[in-house]
């Protein structure tokens, strides 16, 4: 099947790009050295011109590569892929000669020359015509499972569940008039900076009286009672 208009724009684009990205790239034999490249270029016997060639170095796969693609062999080409690149690599002449191969068969497979050129270079094709009479299929609200503060303490605690290093320092607000475990709660008063949480007093107290309290003066938030919780704290713990 001939290719459609749109096809034979997108070859004429990969082609351009692809000349300018062979144009630009590093030759393959830099200057000065020239060596088999004239012998094999002037040789009137290309085939008695390879067979100066070590089997197995670079150069023997390279220039029977061109000898094959320059008399239409591109089997052997083919051939040659499998050894090359288990001796050598994915070297750049590797991808010069798979290059040379994917456009001198676009007349026998023009899909795989696309795709070769394609995949060499990038391209992407991504460009979609826009629905405008598609239907909106947006939310309009939030799910009140994911956002509401149960679901936020539930993340928080999935982190740690000795401590409140899963919860931001504008949640120790509501967290101080919650019912914490001893761990969170200690947790908690290693983290206030203030005094005004009406609870702060039960709080100090119910730590000072578990077991692992480390004592009144261990926590910073301590020696930021005010005068009226301090009084409070010494009815409720008069041994202090």
């Amino acid at each position: 099947m001939p290719p459609t208009a749109v096809e034979e724009q997108q070859m004429r684009q990969m082609l351009a790009a692809l000349g300018i990205l062979m144009f630009t790239s590093q030759s393959a034999f830099p200057a000065g050295e020239i060596g088999f490249i004239e012998d094999y270029v002037f040789a009137k016997d290309r085939a008695a011109a390879l067979a100066q060639l070590i089997p197995g170095t670079e150069d023997y796969y390279y220039f029977h590569s061109l000898h094959y693609l320059s008399t239409e062999q591109y089997d052997k080409v083919q051939e040659l892929q499998a050894p090359w690149t288990q001796r050598h690599g994915e070297t750049a002449r590797v991808w010069q000669i798979r290059t040379r191969l994917a456009l001198l068969t676009y007349d026998k497979n023009q899909q795989a020359t696309l795709d070769h050129i394609q995949r060499r270079l990038g391209l992407v094709f991504p460009h979609q015509k826009e629905d405008l009479s598609a239907e909106p299929n947006l939310p309009t609200k939030l799910d009140p499972a994911v956002v509401s503060r149960e679901a936020f303490i539930s993340r928080a605690n999935a982190v740690t569940q000795d401590n409140l290093d899963g919860f931001e320092d504008s949640a120790l607000d509501w967290l101080a008039g919650l019912e914490l475990s001893p761990s969170h709660r200690r947790s908690l008063l290693s983290r206030l900076t203030r005094p005004d949480y009406p609870k702060l007093v039960k709080l100090v107290v119910d730590d000072l009286n578990h077991e692992n309290s480390g004592g009144f003066g261990s926590f910073r938030i301590h020696q930021q009672l005010l005068v009226t919780q301090l009084e409070e704290l010494a009815k409720l713990k008069p041994e202090l």
